[in-house]
């Protein structure tokens, strides 16, 4: 491998090169291997549970529809479904740790182009270096630590750099157009990109122009062709979806404070707009590259999210979510290419490396809580599921929990407490705790006066007992917020039937050898 640096690299720093590439992907994976857990983290992940019962109960014909038949009624997520079916065939299970850590590869793969581009442009490679501390800062990654998150959305990133590379560098090659045509089955967001690849092959000439704008045009008509939509979107434009678009641009922001998070991305939105307008319509024609062009489909799938889910609740929050971070990331490689693109406006290696560098360091810094908080989130789930055959994170219901019991899946024993306590209640000094909030079953509560933790690698969740139903009923959640002189929290989604349901509520301790302690907290009547 060393033959693919210049020949003018010494060896010592061939080595060296490789050494400091390999330490990027080391400890992205490491952090994978730590807080990723073999469970469905998230609701979305079910449906390859899903997929894996029903290829088992129907032909190959109705298999091959299923693959492509929409998620979630927008998202025909055929890829994501054939790179399970294919791990499941050769491992002969679904081991969401294991079938998290091999989607991450993705993001290797896409190193590949990058390294092309900057070959092509006769950059030093360690400007590799520098674009990987983007792409790999820890911060913007986070929703790689989901199955579903890391299959659709760092798998549309993957395709989009390889188009987008292939457009310019790999003229009137057949599997640039092959790739572009089964983008959209990636990701919804590939439909906006069929334009601006047929744009580019226009404009360039392309002799493949012609066939990709006939079979573009058929891939939209397969797509929509049963298309039933929703409701969620109010349709319209409006400032809040503007301004959800300016915040969704500014997600390479770090969240440097909680309270103003949405206006630093904003703030943050602005000046990527406005570099990308220059360098595209600088010169009062449009001028697209490699880096312009993936620019170009951050914006239009910016666009996507906030029209389509503009009235699914607060624009803000959703634009902010961790499963779009990692477009935040690819905005600022985009960046990082366009100014080494042109020799006389060409950013100085050494000033590339030290920005990169301390940016992937603090996205570091940044990663660590949420990072903590979404794993302890996790294995809440995980506990209520394997306990308690239910969720507070998000609506399951029962024949969705039966999923779990099907062959093709099996806890991690190593995953679960050694020992899980019967909850009775003890004679302790009762800690109520604040309820912030219930609605539509969902119940937010908090504490400010409880003991804080012996041990800061410790794990405390929340588990409510309900007293008042035919049978004991019991809910887990994550204690969020668990650090020394903070106000702790719970967030639960419970089924909201009894007009008065009443709750035994105790505190959970699951220390890293698994050995459970708990404490009694109070009673708890909700009133809705």
């Amino acid at each position: 491998m060393l033959s693919l640096l210049p020949s003018t690299m010494r060896v010592k720093e061939k080595l060296a090169w490789f050494l400091a590439m390999g330490a990027l992907l080391f400890f992205h994976f490491y952090r994978l291997q730590v807080y990723t857990l073999n469970f469905p983290n998230w609701g979305d992940d079910y449906a390859f549970l899903e997929l894996l019962d029903y290829v088992k109960q129907h032909t190959l014909q109705e298999n091959m529809a299923y693959i492509f038949h929409f998620h979630n009624d927008i998202h025909r997520i055929a890829y994501s479904r054939i790179w399970i079916l294919i791990q499941f065939a050769v491992l002969g299970n679904l081991n969401f740790k294991t079938a998290i850590l091999l989607a991450n590869v993705q993001m290797v793969l896409i190193l590949i182009p990058l390294f092309r581009f900057i070959q092509k442009i006769k950059r030093s490679p360690w400007h590799l270096f520098g674009i990987a501390c983007l792409l790999f800062a820890p911060f913007g990654n986070l929703d790689n630590f989901n199955l579903i998150g890391v299959l659709q959305h760092t798998g549309s990133i993957l395709f989009l750099v390889w188009i987008a590379y292939g457009l310019f560098y790999a003229e009137n090659s057949i599997w640039v157009i092959l790739l572009a045509l089964f983008y959209p089955f990636v990701s919804t967001e590939g439909i906006a990109f069929l334009p601006m690849v047929g744009f580019v092959l226009w404009t360039r000439k392309s002799s493949l122009k012609l066939p990709f704008t006939v079979l573009a045009l058929g891939v939209i008509f397969f797509y929509f062709h049963d298309y039933s939509g929703s409701s969620s979107s109010n349709g319209r434009l409006s400032w809040t979806l503007v301004k959800g678009l300016f915040i969704f641009m500014g997600n390479w922001a770090l969240p440097i404070s909680d309270s103003l998070r949405a206006w630093f991305n904003l703030l943050a939105g602005i000046p990527i707009i406005l570099f990308f307008t220059w360098r595209i319509l600088g010169a009062f024609r449009i001028n697209l590259s490699f880096p312009s062009l993936l620019f170009l489909q951050i914006l239009a799938t910016g666009f996507l999210i906030c029209y389509g889910r503009s009235g699914m609740g607060d624009l803000e929050l959703i634009t902010l979510s961790d499963r779009f971070l990692l477009y935040g990331n690819i905005t600022l490689v985009a960046i990082y290419c366009s100014l080494i693109l042109h020799k006389q406006q060409a950013l100085r290696l050494s000033w590339a490396l030290l920005l990169s560098g301390t940016w992937m360091i603090a996205s570091f810094f940044m990663a660590r809580r949420p990072l903590q908080e979404i794993n302890q989130r996790w294995t809440a789930d995980l506990f209520g599921a394997y306990y308690y055959k239910n969720s507070t994170a998000y609506n399951c219901p029962p024949q969705t929990m039966a999923l779990l019991k099907k062959p093709f899946y099996e806890f991690d024993a190593q995953e679960l407490p050694i020992q899980f306590p019967e909850l009775r209640e003890q004679n302790y000094t009762q800690i109520p705790p604040k309820i912030s909030r219930f609605q539509d079953g969902r119940l937010s509560l908090s504490f400010d006066k409880l003991q804080e933790k012996s041990n800061s690698s410790d794990q405390r969740f929340l588990v409510l007992k309900q007293t008042n139903s035919a049978q004991a009923t019991y809910y887990i959640a994550a204690l969020s917020n668990d650090y020394p002189n903070r106000i702790k929290h719970s967030n639960l989604l419970i089924p909201n039937t009894l007009p008065i349901p009443r709750f035994q509520v105790y505190l959970l301790n699951v220390p890293k050898n698994h050995i459970t302690t708990y404490q009694y907290l109070s009673p708890l009547t909700i009133t809705n």
